[in-house]
């Protein structure tokens, strides 16, 4: 196997009692030539800190390391930022609270060679949530997307994402090509998984390589702004490739988004319930088009601050 280089990329931010397992994780993979950024995005606790002191002990252990801090602009900006700056082909995206398993980049890179699959963009595996002590967490099992690379993963994205950011690899110049992240949305990484998923094939890893810190400060999220989010991402999908969508698939998406925002009406603005419903008997007989997703986000977006 060869082991050309490989980047780690890692938007960092307020995580200081997690930064150092993060970063010890990358330390103890396996793979041998890789590349550490690190983009410390206006942090106000000590991750700067305790990032520039794994450095100054460990930076022998990389190929090169790339450190920045500068005032704080989001997680999407950082993100393009540390992959825009990132030398491998592939870069391995990993969020400061999370931790990547020691044999993830040799594994993932292995699959990579053995497929050969030139059009592939995304690789991902499957993964542990961790709560904040780091203990893993029982996890609904669900379906999962057949191992191996697919060239039409827009079809099951466009009703889930059963992609765990801490286990993907993305093929650099591919990601820049698009665009990178969407800075406007805050599913960016739905919205750029769905997007790349049209021009590359996205693969699975059938194997746990990775660990999702799952704690307040991932879920505490106000439902209705996550709602919102994923409306527009849905519609901004059918806007540009709603061709590629069957209508099975647009009435299943727009159904569960459906109940979605019943059971958050529910309890924060009964006056949609009746527009819902009504949605809801419909939905069988005709196809969702972008509009409906858009009139249900302006509808909620009154609610955002």
């Amino acid at each position: 196997m060869k082991h050309p280089l490989v980047s780690v990329a890692i938007p960092a931010y307020n995580h200081a009692h997690y930064i150092e397992a993060c970063l010890t994780s990358v330390y103890k993979q396996t793979y041998p030539n890789i590349e550490l950024v690190v983009i410390d995005d206006g942090s106000t606790d000590e991750t700067r800190t305790r990032i520039d002191d794994f450095l100054t002990k460990h930076a022998d252990r990389f190929a090169n390391t790339i450190f920045r801090s500068r005032p704080n602009q989001g997680v999407s900006v950082t993100s393009n930022e540390a992959i825009g700056v990132c030398s491998g082909e592939w870069v391995h995206l990993l969020g400061s609270d999370d931790v990547i398993y020691p044999d993830k980049i040799l594994r993932q890179s292995h699959f990579i060679q053995t497929w050969n699959e030139p059009s592939l963009a995304l690789v991902y595996a499957d993964a542990n949530y961790l709560d904040e002590t780091g203990r893993i967490l029982p996890k609904i099992q669900e379906q999962r997307p057949a191992p191996g690379p697919d060239h039409a993963a827009y079809q099951w994205l466009f009703l889930h994402n059963p992609i765990t950011n801490p286990t993907i690899a993305l093929k650099r110049d591919a990601f820049l090509n698009l665009g990178g992240f969407d800075e406007s949305l805050q599913l960016e990484d739905w919205d750029c998984w769905l997007r790349l998923s049209v021009r590359h094939a996205i693969a699975r890893v059938p194997e746990v390589l990775a660990g999702y810190r799952y704690h307040p400060l991932n879920t505490s999220r106000n439902q209705h702004l996550m709602l919102h989010a994923m409306l527009l991402t849905f519609a901004k999908f059918l806007e540009m490739h709603g061709e590629l969508i069957p209508t099975n698939v647009r009435k299943e998406s727009f159904r569960k988004n459906l109940h979605r925002l019943y059971r958050w009406a529910k309890n924060n603005d009964p006056t949609l319930l009746l527009s819902i419903g009504a949605d809801m008997l419909t939905t069988p007989f005709r196809t969702p088009e972008a509009r409906d997703y858009r009139r249900y986000a302006e509808k909620l977006g009154r609610h955002i601050q």
